[in-house]
């Protein structure tokens, strides 16, 4: 029996061809769409997440690590290595963890740099430009690179890797004008589906003193 190798070529370029286009049926626009609707899900988010800065003008690399629990009307609970901020989205309570102090300062004298959503919810704002693929951590994700077009002169490149199970974010990357890139690994990444604004106050702790700047 002879095989028509010409027939057999077109075959299998069919084949693969049908299965490219199966993997990427959703566009950049929809899987960006389906990480908002991810979010909409519940009143606030909580995760641990692990912070690398690259400078560019040093071949240092400096990390920091945390957790997170962030909901609308700005609020939020930071916890840093040896400092804490709470914030019901009105005041925002500074605990200088090592110092046994907490500055108390109003939500509206906030730098929106310093706002810690910000870390989560920025990607949602921007338009994506391309997708592709890849695997981090043991899991395949979709990786859309934006337009970060809305934040100029404050980045440069941004782009956002989530994952292919719900479209969450998993990593998160930027670089800003002057060549410094930041990789963010976003872990145990929740929905909370119940929050109570008692939640983001900071507690009166024996020995730690107040100063109220608001």
């Amino acid at each position: 029996m002879k095989v028509d190798m010409k027939f057999s070529s077109r075959v299998l370029f069919l084949v693969l061809l049908a299965f490219v286009q199966g993997v990427f049926a959703l566009t950049a626009d929809q899987v960006l769409a389906k990480s908002k609707d991810w979010f909409k899900s519940g009143k606030a988010w909580s995760l641990n997440f692990r912070a690398q800065v690259f400078q560019a003008d040093s071949p240092d690399i400096r990390t920091q690590s945390g957790s997170l629990l962030v909901a609308e009307g700005d609020r939020f609970k930071l916890d840093l290595l040896g400092i804490k901020f709470y914030s019901d989205g009105e005041s925002l309570w500074q605990w200088n963890v090592e110092q046994k102090q907490v500055l108390i300062k109003a939500v509206e004298d906030l730098s929106s740099s310093l706002h810690p959503s910000e870390l989560l919810f920025k990607y949602l704002n921007c338009k994506a430009l391309e997708m592709g693929e890849g695997e981090f951590a043991g899991q395949k994700l979709w990786i859309l690179k934006l337009d970060p077009a809305k934040y100029a002169g404050q980045f440069t490149k941004m782009e956002v890797w989530l994952s292919k199970k719900d479209y969450s974010p998993v990593r998160l990357y930027t670089e800003d004008p002057a060549g410094n890139a930041t990789w963010y690994g976003i872990i145990d990444l929740k929905v909370v589906k119940k929050i109570s604004n008692e939640d983001f106050k900071y507690k009166p702790v024996a020995g730690v003193d107040e100063i109220d700047m608001r």
